[in-house]
């Protein structure tokens, strides 16, 4: 959802898979007996099988996500991808889905950046990166972009690197006085892979400057 920090453009209709089964063992010894029964699209742990409404599970999980993301701050250069914070989420909580986390995640993201932005808070919401690229997603906002009007990946990036920064110097009780913005070593290894070499320079005659074959001899000056 564009200008939402969930870190991905999210489609228009939320999608859940198919119920799955779930085995419940009632009773003990030889009297014990499972029956299989279906776990519903949003549920908690105290009972897989009832539905609860989404709203309350959102609420539980935004409520924990702040939390969450200041243990990341409180360690020099951390981060923590999607898919953990996804199961911390689920883990602390006890309200779990089978929505696709693309789905949902900027409905827990966006009130965290809101909240943190209301209060005079760093943009934790810059901790959180995606698998694949070490960096943050198309969508991450902070508080000079609200509206995510980033004028490329690049400038996104960086922002959220200094964000970052705020961060670990706000939770963080060690970070080098000279510390400087960083993207994460997953981001560098790929931007690194991604820049090809300059091809070697072409030696040439210096007579005719005409390029040189491999035998390093001009074929019409020599």
């Amino acid at each position: 959802e564009a200008g939402q920090p969930g870190g991905t453009t999210l489609p228009s209709a939320r999608r859940t898979l198919p119920h799955s089964e779930t085995k419940i063992t009632q009773g003990s010894g030889r009297s014990s007996r499972c029956i299989r029964a279906k776990t519903p699209g949003t549920w908690h742990d105290s009972d897989p099988t009832a539905q609860v409404d989404w709203s309350v599970a959102v609420a539980a999980w935004v409520e924990a996500t702040e939390p969450i993301l200041e243990r990341v701050a409180a360690t020099y250069n951390g981060t923590i991808r999607y898919e953990q914070l996804r199961d911390q989420l689920f883990d602390e909580t006890g309200y779990r889905t089978r929505s696709l986390m693309t789905n949902w995640i900027s409905q827990v993201l966006g009130p965290v950046q809101n909240a943190t932005r209301a209060e005079a808070k760093p943009p934790l919401t810059s901790l959180v990166v995606l698998t694949g690229t070490g960096g943050v997603g198309p969508g991450y906002i902070n508080h000079e972009h609200p509206a995510g009007d980033f004028t490329s990946d690049d400038e996104r990036q960086r922002a959220a690197a200094v964000d970052r920064l705020t961060c670990y110097r706000t939770y963080c009780e060690h970070v080098p006085e000279d510390a400087a913005p960083q993207m994460t070593p997953v981001y560098v290894a790929k931007q690194t892979r991604r820049q090809k070499p300059d091809p070697r320079p072409r030696r040439t005659c210096p007579m005719c400057n005409t390029v040189l074959p491999a035998s390093g001899r001009c074929d019409y000056c020599d």
